[in-house]
């Protein structure tokens, strides 16, 4: 399964990496994802215009928070089948300024045309929107533009400081010193970023995708959203570990550490789907009314034969062709698997998004304007990818356990 016919005996380094066709490519993506909302803005579609921005943000929020987690998760677990491939992934996290910056955005200017709490943001009216069904009214005084737009800058920059120290260590062993302790320092580091993870993620989505219905309530909410984080980092990671296989990372990336990628690709695909099916049935067995608008509204009127679509893609699909242990080595089925993947993702957020504001008129995840929104943020992350890899290589040179790794020692 090894793609190395002889075992390496000094660490490869590859050059910096300098794609400026792929670089042209993705600043054309942002000019046509900034000129796709701009023209809804100008054309009065306001929350069409919001909605995509929204939909959009999700892009670099779930590949780089994902990522993040897979990283100190490997750490904590002293997991090295992931070195080869740490650098492309610490890269794969470098659009939360894009997080922030497309959250500025909609908290000055297009929180009113989302969410009906910042339209209505004080007095009876606000108040109503609490009332309107038994029991909700406490979440009046906490759903405010003040508390949301506070809560939700401090959380996105403290992930952007924990981001800093877990790639910064990382980037320090490259120096050439102090290896094993700054790999300690990482461990410890990992495991206070996966408390922070768990609880701001989960406020984060509460707020920003939740909030959407005022009524909607779901303590699985910010598992939902998790799954889908990593599982849309995996996909893109096993792109481009394969699009660097055939260049740079032809001596690094071997076929055992593809496997392993597309082990985890069906494994979590299984666990995607453990959770969407949990959260029917919670929902479904309860039978609360503030919890089983969420569903109606998006299990009619198209909403629930593109969610049937999403579920395929998500996992029927990628367990199907992922089940044989040769498949999971086979570089275009991972990436014929990683692309129903992300478009089942995409079809999800649409499908989260959507309904909240055409409920009785499907709006279809291929809405070309809302597309060309979503690609100008894949495109503005790959930029700040391609810009961290530029300056900092695609391997970590300094990691003990990459010559080893490479060499598939760990499977012996």
């Amino acid at each position: 399964m090894d793609n190395h016919p002889e075992p390496l005996t000094a660490v490869p380094v590859p050059p910096a990496l300098h794609a400026p066709r792929l670089s042209a490519v993705a600043a054309a993506l942002v000019f046509i994802g900034a000129a796709s909302f701009v023209g809804m803005l100008i054309a009065g579609e306001q929350r069409h215009a919001w909605a995509s921005l929204l939909q959009g943000l999700i892009i670099p929020t779930w590949i780089a928070i994902g990522g993040l987690f897979f990283i100190a998760v490997h750490s904590v677990c002293n997991g090295g089948w992931i070195t080869p491939l740490r650098r492309v992934m610490e890269g794969l996290t470098a659009g939360l300024p894009l997080t922030l910056a497309a959250f500025g955005l909609i908290a000055g200017l297009g929180a009113s045309y989302l969410y009906e709490w910042v339209a209505h943001p004080t007095g009876q009216a606000h108040l109503a929107l609490f009332h309107a069904h038994d029991g909700l009214s406490s979440k009046a005084s906490w759903m405010t533009w003040n508390r949301w737009v506070a809560t939700s800058i401090c959380i996105i920059m403290l992930w952007m400081f924990m981001r800093h120290l877990l790639v910064g260590l990382s980037l320090r062993q490259d120096q050439g010193t102090g290896s094993a302790a700054i790999a300690r320092v990482h461990l410890r580091t990992s495991i206070v970023w996966l408390f922070v993870f768990a609880l701001t993620f989960t406020l984060f989505t509460w707020d920003m995708l939740l909030s959407l219905h005022v009524g909607f309530a779901s303590t699985m909410w910010g598992v939902y959203c998790f799954t889908s984080a990593v599982q849309t980092f995996l996909a893109v990671t096993v792109v481009m570990a394969v699009w660097l296989r055939t260049g740079p990372l032809a001596r690094v990336i071997a076929s055992h550490t593809l496997h392993d990628l597309g082990t985890w690709t069906l494994g979590w695909g299984c666990f995607c789907a453990y959770i969407a099916f949990a959260q029917y049935l919670v929902i479904y067995y309860a039978n609360m009314d503030e919890e089983t608008v969420f569903l109606l509204t998006r299990l009619q009127h198209g909403y629930g034969t593109a969610y049937a679509a999403e579920y395929a893609l998500r996992f029927l699909l990628p367990f199907a062709a992922l089940m044989s242990q040769s498949m999971r080595a086979r570089p275009a089925a991972l990436v014929t698997v990683s692309a129903l993947i992300l478009l089942g993702n995409w079809m999800d957020w649409s499908w989260i998004i959507m309904p909240a504001f055409s409920p009785n008129v499907y709006q279809p995840f291929w809405d070309l304007p809302t597309l060309a929104v979503g690609l100008g943020f894949a495109g503005a992350l790959l930029l700040l990818a391609l810009s961290f890899w530029r300056r900092n290589g695609l391997v970590p040179k300094g990691d003990p356990r990459l010559l080893s790794t490479i060499n598939a020692e760990h499977l012996h």
